[in-house]
């Protein structure tokens, strides 16, 4: 089975977004071979799912990483408004808002998201 070349390809494949640890716990965790008529078979089919299943994991973490992102902005935005209105009511000065934004964001770009809001305006 080692020199199968269906079986090479699926390994290389596997190998090519886990290394060997991971991709053998993952065949693994996809459930035993009992009962399997064809047991090599069932592993090669496994073996070519992991590819998938990477890229999936791999959408999923980017979209997540998107969602924090909007959500950072949103906080970002908020935050600026806020300031905005404490100091349109007169609560705090200008340069004591710009301030708070420096602290609250380390984030240039949140940065200059939320000064945009403080303005009022685009960033």
């Amino acid at each position: 089975m080692a020199r199968h070349p269906t079986f090479v390809r699926a390994v290389a494949a596997a190998l090519a977004v886990a290394d060997e640890e991971s991709v053998v716990e993952q065949v693994v965790a996809l459930g035993g071979l009992a009962g399997a008529r064809k047991p090599h078979a069932v592993i090669v089919a496994r073996l070519r799912e992991l590819p998938a299943i990477a890229a999936d994991r791999r959408r999923m973490a980017e979209d997540e990483a998107e969602a924090a992102r909007w959500a950072a902005v949103d906080r970002a935005v908020k935050r600026g408004e806020t300031l905005r209105a404490l100091v349109e009511r007169g609560d705090i000065y200008a340069d004591e808002a710009r301030s708070m934004l420096a602290q609250d964001f380390a984030d240039d770009g949140l940065r200059a998201i939320a000064a945009a809001a403080l303005g009022g305006g685009a960033a």
